[in-house]
């Protein structure tokens, strides 16, 4: 079981790093704009940004109680990782196709969430873990957050072009 409950942390550890780096500075070195090369991330502007903590505060809280859940409340704790294979596809992958380059979040999205939440699946299914009934509600509960978090983004980037 200590597989099972280390693959559940590292996808929220994941999932909190992605949002970090999606939502800082970080991301610039992530897409490598040529425009930002000169930008130097520096760790203080993360931490110390109270916009960006507040933005990321649920994603902390959310990765933790999924993650606490785990296989224990499968319903719950599924959640995460049907967030991790669904997002990185709506929001990064398909945003960037769209607009025709590359978004920010969309290489630790489709690199590290993606694989993760796989794998995690893939122990669940293994190690029979998992009922139909928990992976059906978990992952339609995690592709509403995703189809959320994409309406979000659409209606962000809307809003900066008006």
């Amino acid at each position: 079981m200590a597989l099972q409950n280390l693959s559940i942390w590292l996808l929220a550890i994941a999932l909190i790093l992605h949002t970090i780096l999606q939502r800082s500075r970080y991301a610039i070195a992530e897409v490598w704009l040529p425009a930002y090369e000169k930008v130097k991330p520096d760790w203080r502007s993360v931490l110390f940004d109270t916009g960006l903590v507040l933005e990321i505060i649920p994603v902390f809280i959310f990765a933790f109680v999924t993650a606490f859940a785990g296989w224990q409340w499968s319903v719950l704790g599924m959640i995460l990782p049907a967030v991790g294979l669904t997002h990185p596809l709506l929001d990064h992958l398909f945003l960037s196709w769209k607009a025709r380059q590359l978004r920010p979040g969309t290489l630790t999205g489709l690199f590290l969430l993606f694989p993760l939440s796989i794998w995690v699946y893939y122990l669940g299914y293994t190690w029979q873990l998992l009922s139909l009934q928990a992976v059906l509600i978990s992952g339609a509960i995690g592709l509403a957050i995703s189809v959320w978090l994409l309406w979000e983004t659409i209606q962000a980037s809307q809003s900066q072009i008006s």
